[in-house]
């Protein structure tokens, strides 16, 4: 990606309609301010592709090795100026730990699945971080993943998956273009860490969705139940391998080729309709033909009584490695 065509892609991200920023996740940063502030001089930069099933599939993430002091406003700019669906930003901490910081090119996230996934990957290749568990510190707290010595990619540490009563269908199918009565199962809000309207269909349901951010957006303030969504997944749900897409309130990505926090979302859903008695393994296949197809192995365990525990893990691919050259003024 040429800086002229980031550019262009983070100009055009901007929505028209306010529903779109006021559904996102709380953030902790300021609103993007151009300036005549000093930035940091050139940085290392990869473009990795998570959850990829070859090359150029996944879920493209822009990783940053952050030097600085935490910037936010500098790094809400970055990332929206990159476009990519996130942008994680990773600094070595204290005891071995990674610091790593989470944006869309809108807001800052706490705990999303395939940025953390990646983030951890490419900590360890760096150096950042030993092979093994790496303790990754993000904003809502703690989160540690799996990467294996010489491995590919990395597997979350299991997460409780809290998932939520069934609720209205007809909103949630009509915010993704489907007929009102497409869901083929209980309409639930489930949450890892990021919530989403786990909406079951039918196989040609799943291929005739569309991406509407503005219906997804407006989903918290229209339907009871999904005050704290983010995105809609859209799933067959049949094993061994579900198929998913899943949608978000973000034109600039309004369907989002792998989403590693929706998959633990569908495997709550999944866990709780179908009470297995031991743990249940399965792969995610999200996306489509022209988005690509991302491959997600989850393990999900069910608990008497109690929300189930998932785990998901994939992929990690190095498609660019370079330096961002930031060592002038801000521009005005």
């Amino acid at each position: 990606m040429t800086g002229t065509t980031a550019a262009a892609a983070g100009a055009a991200a901007r929505p028209d309609d306010d529903r779109v920023a006021r559904r996102q996740p709380r953030s902790r940063t300021t609103p993007p301010q151009c300036g005549a502030d000093p930035v940091e001089a050139g940085m290392e930069f990869e473009l990795v592709e998570v959850f990829g099933s070859g090359p150029l599939t996944g879920g493209p993430l822009g990783v940053v090795l952050w030097d600085g002091a935490g910037d936010d406003a500098l790094m809400q700019r970055l990332a929206a100026r990159l476009a990519m669906p996130e942008t994680v930003f990773l600094r070595g901490g204290d005891g071995g730990e990674v610091d790593v910081r989470i944006f869309t090119p809108y807001v800052e996230l706490g705990f999303a699945g395939h940025p953390l996934v990646g983030a951890a990957a490419v900590a360890v290749r760096r150096r950042l971080a030993a092979p093994g568990w790496v303790t990754m510190r993000t904003r809502d707290g703690i989160v540690r993943a799996r990467v294996e010595a010489g491995a590919d990619g990395a597997v979350l540490e299991e997460r409780i998956c809290r998932v939520g009563p069934p609720v209205a269908p007809d909103l949630v199918c009509e915010a993704v273009g489907l007929a009102p009565d497409a869901a083929v199962g209980p309409v639930r809000w489930a949450s890892a860490g990021l919530g989403f309207a786990c909406l079951p269909v039918s196989a040609a349901g799943l291929r005739s969705a569309q991406a509407l951010p503005l219906e997804v957006a407006a989903l918290a303030e229209r339907v009871p139940g999904l005050a704290d969504v983010f995105g809609v997944a859209a799933f067959v749900p049949q094993l061994p391998d579900v198929r998913s897409r899943v949608f978000v309130p973000e034109p600039v990505c309004a369907e989002d080729p792998a989403t590693g926090s929706a998959a633990l979302a569908v495997a709550g859903w999944l866990a709780h309709q179908r009470r297995p008695e031991g743990p249940l393994a399965f792969d995610i296949v999200q996306g489509t033909a022209g988005l690509g197809f991302a491959r997600m192995q989850v393990n999900v365990r069910g608990r008497a009584g109690r929300d189930p525990l998932a785990s998901v893990g994939g992929a990690v691919r190095t498609l660019v490695r370079g330096q961002l050259a930031l060592d002038g003024p801000a521009g005005n």
